[in-house]
């Protein structure tokens, strides 16, 4: 029979054992840490680059769609107030859901631009028409590529024990945020 002192002399060993393996697990795991944290980052400032892109183009396509046709004032002007809410934040969240919401209008007009032909012909819609949705379609990749690292950095803080420290040093989840289909693209786009 063990007594009290070599039972606590024994969970003491196996408490800084498991400890030196905490240890060991999350500094082999920091640098693939750091790695999928800065690729993530990387990411997420290609998606407001393309944001920003986008929303360079929308001013042009917002008169375009007024001069063609008075009665899609109204339409021009939402997709005018969502960039000018994504042009403000610097909110991840804000800035998504602005961008989510001027995809809504998009494919708004994109349905439009389908239904009327000769809005598809109209030559000021479609010059901007295209470079609308190129920066659409880079964003569209961008926030994929986004996903998919911060899911991957995310997968890298789940397992034990790392966990326990890569929360103590500044390894928190990173929020994904995905993509509701709203506009047409190519393949794969």
């Amino acid at each position: 029979m063990m007594s009290l002192s070599r039972l606590i002399e024994f969970s003491f060993a196996l408490l800084v054992a498991f400890l030196v393996v905490v240890v060991i697990s999350f500094v082999s795991l920091r640098p693939l840490l750091n790695e999928a944290k800065m690729e993530a980052k990387a990411e997420w400032a290609g998606f407001l680059r393309a944001v920003a892109a986008r929303n360079e183009a929308l001013p042009g396509l917002a008169e375009a769609v007024r001069g063609f046709e008075s009665g899609h004032g109204k339409l021009a002007a939402k997709i005018l107030e969502a960039r000018s809410v994504s042009m403000r934040s610097t909110d991840p969240e804000v800035v998504v859901a602005s961008v989510d919401q001027m995809d809504r209008f998009l494919g708004q007009i994109e349905k439009l631009a389908q239904s009327n032909r000769d809005l598809d012909r109209y030559p000021a819609f479609d010059a901007h028409w295209k470079r609308t949705l190129q920066a659409t379609y880079r964003i569209t990749y961008a926030r994929r590529c986004y996903n998919t690292n911060a899911a991957s950095y995310n997968r890298l803080l789940m397992p034990f024990p790392q966990n326990l420290l890569a929360a103590v040093f500044g390894f928190v989840p990173l929020r994904e945020y995905p993509a509701s289909r709203t506009i047409s693209g190519p393949e794969g786009a």
